[in-house]
């Protein structure tokens, strides 16, 4: 009786754990990350106008504005449900916020009607600020593992952006006065004329505007416990790029080369100037790559 007793015991034990099922994965996920991204930035752009006056046979004036290249901190939140144990949605909310300061480089060049060429050049600093908030909708599917979650998803994403920049172009003038003289017989008259470039500041206004994209990425997941876990993520977003017209400041300048101080720089000027300055393109789309924790609902 006792081995009938034993074997009805184990018995028992194996059918209930034949028929156990492990617990039902959790539907709900949030994770909080912060990481580095790595955005695209701006485009360079140009200002170019040639020209010519009385003494002068051949005017360039030419600037160039270089934005620079950075890496900013990013915070990004996802909140994922589970339709099936692979299969789910996920709505991510993102920030980041940089620097964007630029090199306005000016080169000068005239020519006088007797064949003498004068070369000048300048650089100036500018600054600039790039921010980006982009909301994504993506579908999520997930590998799981005792330990090991890994993850991908993609989706559509808005991006609510900023941007604003300041800097510096040079401007070519020149000033012509004409003096007569009575040598007799004859008046004769005597061309005076001075040229110079003025530094004119210019500016991209902020602005904001929202754009529509994507974004893609994958991550993994170590579980600590059965509701936290750390959670790595690479995601690159994608963001049409925003064409933003530089603005130049009427205002009086002195010139660069010292030879016409006090010069009005006027409305029409500043007007003329922007029609041949190219538009700066902006560009929100960025690589991120992000550490965080996540917890399980």
């Amino acid at each position: 009786m006792r081995n009938l007793g034993a074997a009805l015991a184990l018995a028992s034990l194996l059918a209930a754990s034949a028929f156990a099922q492990p617990d039902p994965p959790r539907k709900y996920e949030f994770s909080l990350t912060l990481g580095l991204s790595f955005p695209r930035g701006a485009d360079a752009s140009l200002y170019k106008d040639e020209w010519t006056q009385e003494l002068l046979s051949k005017v360039i004036d030419e600037n160039t504005f270089t934005p620079a290249s950075s890496s900013a901190f990013s915070c990004q939140g996802f909140a994922s449900y589970f339709l099936k144990e692979n299969l789910g949605v996920q709505l991510g909310l993102g920030i980041y916020s940089l620097s964007v300061p630029n090199t306005s480089t000016f080169n000068f060049t005239y020519t006088w009607k007797g064949g003498a060429t004068v070369t000048m050049s300048r650089t100036w600093e500018g600054t600039g600020r790039l921010r980006s908030i982009p909301l994504s909708l993506n579908v999520l599917y997930k590998w799981r593992k005792p330990r090991w979650d890994a993850t991908i998803s993609a989706g559509p994403t808005l991006f609510f952006n900023g941007f604003e920049a300041q800097s510096t172009a040079g401007f070519g003038v020149s000033d012509v006065a004409k003096v007569l003289t009575y040598i007799p017989p004859n008046w004769v008259e005597t061309v005076i004329q001075k040229v110079d470039a003025l530094p004119v500041a210019v500016s991209v206004p902020a602005q904001s505007w929202v754009g529509f994209g994507f974004d893609i990425g994958g991550g993994a997941d170590y579980r600590l416990s059965d509701k936290w876990a750390l959670t790595a993520d690479i995601r690159y977003f994608s963001c049409p790029a925003k064409e933003l017209s530089w603005v130049w400041a009427p205002g009086t300048y002195t010139g660069v080369l010292g030879e016409l101080p006090d010069w009005p720089f006027t409305e029409v000027n500043a007007d003329y100037a922007a029609g041949k300055t190219t538009a700066i393109a902006v560009r929100a789309s960025s690589l991120r790559i992000a550490l965080g924790i996540k917890m399980f609902l």
